[in-house]
């Protein structure tokens, strides 16, 4: 009930018409930017692409903000997420391809859902005229549940906004489905900026924490939001790490356990970590509590990138060599290219130790790491506490991308 009279009540408050404003006729592409703009919305990301780009360098230049792009549609979604999560509307600006691309970071955001409001916006190229096919994107937004809204062009400004609202009142990201062959359409707005102020982020590993030992509550939750309802209240009861761990992940949860014994010591009160599908994640629960956020398989570094620009200036990535290799690593220009000091410890055994100890190949793990060579520091997990607190110190300390590798024998 107080979930409900609280969305009412902000029915009556959420819009308010800029003063003395009279109604605009702009391109649609000018309009959608300026609908983002005026629902708060503070980062935006971007992989160039026709139609969406017009939509995102408006923003920029409406915003006031340079002009970053992202490379890849899968980490560009994750670091909007991890934005919304961290309490900053944020909005993923998307070609209909893109978002297929995004799919699995986009289908963990829906279970893990968000904090602040995050929107998607895709762009549809119905006949393939940009394109290397032609999609059923209807088809592929609807596959996902993702809550989605139709727009025409005439009401794109106003639903927009709606959209962010929605997606605050139901902690879940919501899809906006535009055509890219109406952004040169006119269309009359009437300008208005959302008033309500962006929740702040509050630690919920329930929510935020994807996995396997969660997962039956936290579809639960999703059923239950997906219908409009209050969460469910039954959560289950955290396991105590090592002791309390399935026999497949004590063993190398015992290995880490001396490094986040320091890790616990030296990260602060202030610290968001986004952690990665794997053992390292099961850190995020007691006695340890170091582990914050985690949605899919390479999603920490980008996430933790999202949570630095939520205003989380202590964000760190905790991920193993594996998870690094297949995806996360690609994080690592988004951090750069945004200029962010992220820490990131990545253990180092040379297996998928979560799925059976598929081993990594020979120097595959160096040479994805080489590029970043600069950046990383490296230490053994059986070195003696107050060396790895030491040298985890000096690694936050740093002003610069910091690559902490853990080396587990």
């Amino acid at each position: 009930m107080k979930s409900v009279f609280r969305l009412l009540f902000a029915a009556f408050v959420l819009f308010v018409p800029r003063a003395f404003a009279a109604p605009e006729t702009l391109p649609l592409a000018d309009a959608i930017a300026a609908a983002l703009v005026d629902a708060g919305a503070r980062v935006a990301v971007h992989v160039p692409a026709t139609g969406a780009t017009e939509v995102f360098d408006a923003f920029c230049k409406e915003a006031g903000q340079p002009k970053i792009y992202s490379y890849n549609e899968e980490v560009a979604y994750a670091v909007a997420h991890g934005a919304a999560i961290g309490g900053t509307r944020s909005v993923a600006i998307l070609k209909s391809h893109g978002f297929a691309k995004a799919a699995n970071a986009i289908v963990d955001s829906i279970v893990a859902g968000n904090t602040a409001g995050f929107v998607v916006l895709v762009f549809d190229d119905k006949t393939g005229g940009h394109s290397d096919t032609v999609l059923d994107t209807k088809a592929l937004v609807d596959g996902t549940k993702i809550l989605q809204v139709s727009p025409n062009p005439i009401n794109t400004y106003a639903e927009i906004q709606k959209a962010f609202f929605t997606s605050e009142q139901r902690q879940m990201p919501v899809a906006v489905l535009l055509d890219s062959d109406d952004l040169a359409q006119p269309v009359e707005i009437s300008r208005k900026t959302i008033v309500l102020a962006m929740p702040a982020y509050r630690r919920d590993v329930y929510r935020y924490l994807l996995c396997p030992l969660l997962a039956p509550y936290q579809q639960r939750a999703l059923q239950a939001r997906l219908a409009g309802k209050e969460t469910p209240e039954d959560k289950p009861a955290l396991p105590v790490v090592p002791e309390g761990l399935p026999p497949k992940f004590k063993a190398t949860a015992t290995t880490y356990a001396p490094v986040f014994d320091a890790f616990g010591k030296i990260k602060g009160d202030d610290a968001v970590i986004a952690g990665d599908a794997g053992t390292s994640a099961l850190f995020a629960f007691p006695p340890y509590d170091c582990v914050d956020v985690t949605t899919y398989y390479g999603g920490s570094i980008p996430l933790a990138v999202g949570l630095h620009l939520s205003g989380h200036t202590n964000a760190w990535a905790v991920c193993g060599d594996f998870a690094f290799i297949a995806a996360a690593h690609m994080g690592l220009a988004e951090a750069l290219q945004r200029g962010i000091p992220l820490k990131i410890l990545v253990f180092h055994n040379g297996v998928a130790a979560a799925t059976g100890g598929q081993p990594i190949g020979p120097d595959v793990f160096e040479n994805v790491l080489g590029g970043y060579s600069k950046y990383v520091r490296r230490l053994r997990s059986d070195a003696r506490p107050a060396q790895i607190e030491k040298f985890l110190s000096k690694a936050k300390a740093s002003d610069r991308l910091e690559i902490v590798v853990i080396e587990v024998p």
